[in-house]
């Protein structure tokens, strides 16, 4: 054994021989004042109990409202793909300006002969 839990063995005997050596009066005392502090500490448990699960409910509430919120909106109408794929093309547009004006002596060409553009 190490020195560390020899010393640890000769403490546990000397205390458990002074407890040995008690009248029932003291044992009694000292009994009571341990139900006192384990009740203690079981109260100051609940008071700190109460607002974590609390705080817990209310978290996994708001998840499952998210969750339930996204997972409950309808698909969006046919109409709505389309006005969100013309919107995606317009901001494709901007990326394209320099094909743009490369082309713009064709659209000028095709302006005049009165056609309109492909596509």
């Amino acid at each position: 054994m190490n020195e560390q839990s020899q010393w640890t063995q000769q403490v546990k005997a000397l205390l458990d021989a002074s407890a040995h050596d008690l009248d029932a009066a003291t044992l009694s005392r000292l009994n009571r004042a341990r139900q006192a502090a384990l009740a203690q500490r079981r109260k100051a448990a609940r008071r700190w109990f109460i607002p974590a699960g609390l705080a817990s409910a209310c978290a996994l509430a708001l998840a499952v409202a998210i969750w339930h919120g996204r997972a409950g909106a309808p698909p969006p109408a046919q109409g709505d793909v389309v006005a969100l794929a013309a919107n995606a093309d317009d901001a494709d547009v901007g990326a394209d300006d320099d094909d743009f004006y490369a082309d713009l002596d064709f659209y000028a060409w095709l302006d005049a002969q009165g056609q309109e553009p492909p596509g």
